[in-house]
């Protein structure tokens, strides 16, 4: 039985419980700056957040970036970026700080206990808790290892020093439960995770080198978010069917975007594991929320609703997030039929095609 007169923050943990909440949340991992301006007519992510009514606020660490060039970053972890677009700096496989073994042993992970560490959680911890579900967004067992060693040989070392690179993940998790235990401390509730692990095809790596080389970090990993309170959320874009099972067995709370571009379907990861994980997605933010037209974002909304809002533990959003080429006439087709037709008892009827 649903529940009504929910704060956003009671509708996102409901869910994360796996139960109906009174109405189907909705927020995104990313939002781009841009975008939020434009929206907001020059207003901050916070005023974002408050002006649309998102159920869930984001927060990251606070790395330090200093120029290393005219287009690039040198960021805390020594790991030298392009200044990319969006709000997101890629790292350059050439210049990645671990090289050999002697690189590694030198090597030490940011100060979780930087004053400046978590300035941005606790604005937004003192704006929003207890009305929004706080976030905090940290990196589990794949992205810091692909920046650090380079994307080319993070795949060579699975194979040639596959001890050097579980040094480097176990070093790496330490610091993101570190983090985890300071976020908790500060007032989150959730943590997600944005590593990901595959393209439209398949996983990067071979299921059974995940299975040996990153599970065992990632089922530590998922223990001690748990052991700071706090539930986890894994995001990965791609195919990842085949370790849905591992990922599932590692007592995730949530898994997104069930990413329809890599032919992930909803209704089949809903009727597998929907009663074990809670399910955010999946609006195509490829081309749909570009693109339109907007009764076709009104139709595809209305089926992510129907197909995985039924018994609870589903939160509906874009496919991946909100980008620059996003138009926002099309986001907001897709949150008007989210408040509309999300509401519990769901109304079966009125969520059936038009067409």
């Amino acid at each position: 039985m649903a529940l009504s007169g929910m704060t956003s923050a009671e509708r996102v943990l409901t869910v994360l419980k796996r139960q109906e909440p009174d109405r189907i949340p909705t927020f995104e991992w990313d939002i781009d700056p841009d975008f939020i301006k434009k929206m907001t007519g020059g207003g901050t992510y916070e005023d974002f957040v408050e002006q649309f009514d998102l159920d869930a606020v984001m927060c990251s660490p606070d790395y330090v970036k200093t120029p290393a060039g005219e287009d690039t970053l040198l960021d805390e972890w020594g790991v030298t970026r392009t200044k990319g677009h969006e709000a997101y700096a890629m790292a350059i496989d050439e210049l990645a700080p671990i090289k050999d073994w002697p690189d590694f042993e030198k090597w030490q992970p940011p100060d979780p206990y930087a004053p400046h560490r978590f300035n941005t959680l606790k604005r937004r911890v003192k704006r929003f808790k207890g009305k929004k579900a706080v976030f905090v967004q940290l990196r589990d067992v794949w992205s810091n290892p692909r920046d650090l060693l380079g994307y080319v040989q993070l795949f060579v070392d699975c194979v040639e020093r596959p001890d050097l690179l579980n040094a480097l993940i176990e070093k790496c998790v330490n610091q993101s439960i570190q983090l985890a235990q300071i976020a908790a401390g500060l007032g989150a509730e959730v943590v997600v995770t944005g590593d990901d692990i595959a393209d439209n095809r398949n996983t990067m790596i071979a299921p059974q080198l995940w299975e040996s080389l990153f599970m065992p970090h990632f089922r530590r990993w998922v223990c001690g978010v748990h052991d700071c309170g706090l539930y986890y959320w894994k995001h990965t874009d791609g195919n990842i069917m085949s370790v849905m099972d591992m990922l599932v067995a590692a007592d995730i709370d949530g898994i997104d975007p069930i990413d329809p571009l890599a032919k992930m379907d909803l209704a089949t990861v809903k009727q597998r594991w929907g009663e074990r994980v809670a399910i955010k997605g999946n609006v195509d933010c490829a081309y749909l929320l570009m693109d339109g037209p907007e009764e076709d974002v009104v139709e595809s909304t209305k089926n992510c609703l129907r197909i995985a809002g039924p018994g609870g533990g589903y939160a509906c959003s874009s496919s991946n997030s909100i980008h620059s080429g996003v138009q926002p006439e099309y986001y907001l087709a897709m949150l008007k039929v989210i408040r509309e037709y999300g509401i519990y008892p769901l109304d079966m009827d009125r969520l059936q095609p038009a067409r």
